[in-house]
Parts: structure tokens; C-alpha cells; sequence
């Protein structure tokens, strides 16, 4: 749309265009004028579907935020947040748990192998 009345109004620039005598062109004083006048209310036309576009989609957004699948999402979303959230903090749990294993593991392996080496040194 907006290419189509830029595209008009060069048109019309083009159109009202005026041969000297040395075979240049030269835009008439009325050209000027109405190719003024057709870009002032290009630029009016593009502001106002500008404006009426943002608006659309500013009101299908507000529909779209109070549809029952929206709110279902917006509170699974909530939920599962708090799942991982539980989740990982459970799973942070057992990895402490799992870790204070393996150090008594480890201390008895390093007890077992002083005992063993100090056995074999009498």
C-alpha cells in the first residue's frame, strides 16, 4: 500500500514534468505544488494505518490475554516453575546426600590404605 502511493506520486512528479529549451527537464511550479500536497497526504495515510495497525494488534493481544487457553497457559507456566523449583532443590538434597557418601567412602578407603601400608612397613 505505502509503495503503491509513493510509486503514484513520483508518477505524477514524472507526468508534470516540462522540456527546456537546452532538452533538460523541469518540474512546473504546479507539480511541485501537487507533488507536495500528494506526499504531505501520503505521509498522513501511512501515519493514521500506522496508528489503526498498532491499535489492531494492541486490542487482538488484550483478546487474546483473556482467553481460557491463555490463562490455562499462564498457569501452567506458574506451576511448573514451582515443580522445578521443588524439583531442584530436591535434587540438590540428594546430590549433598550422595556427596557426604562418597566422602565417608573416600575417608575410609584413605584409613583403610594407611592401616594397609603401615601393616607392611613392621
Amino acid at each position: 500500500m505505502k509503495s503503491l502511493i509513493v510509486a503514484g506520486a513520483l508518477l505524477l512528479a514524472a507526468g508534470c514534468m516540462e522540456k527546456k529549451a537546452d532538452g533538460t527537464y523541469q518540474a512546473s511550479g504546479t507539480a511541485e505544488r501537487k507533488t507536495e500536497t500528494a506526499v504531505s497526504q501520503t505521509a498522513a495515510d501511512i501515519t493514521e494505518e500506522s496508528k489503526e495497525l498498532g491499535e489492531e494488534a494492541k486490542r487482538r493481544a488484550d483478546e487474546l490475554r483473556q482467553t481460557d487457553a491463555a490463562k490455562h497457559l499462564a498457569t501452567a507456566g506458574k506451576e511448573m516453575g514451582q515443580a522445578i523449583e521443588n524439583a531442584s532443590g530436591e535434587a540438590a538434597e540428594k546430590a549433598g546426600e550422595e556427596l557426604q557418601k562418597a566422602g565417608q567412602k573416600m575417608k575410609a578407603n584413605a584409613n583403610e590404605q594407611k592401616t594397609d601400608t603401615t601393616a607392611t612397613r613392621h
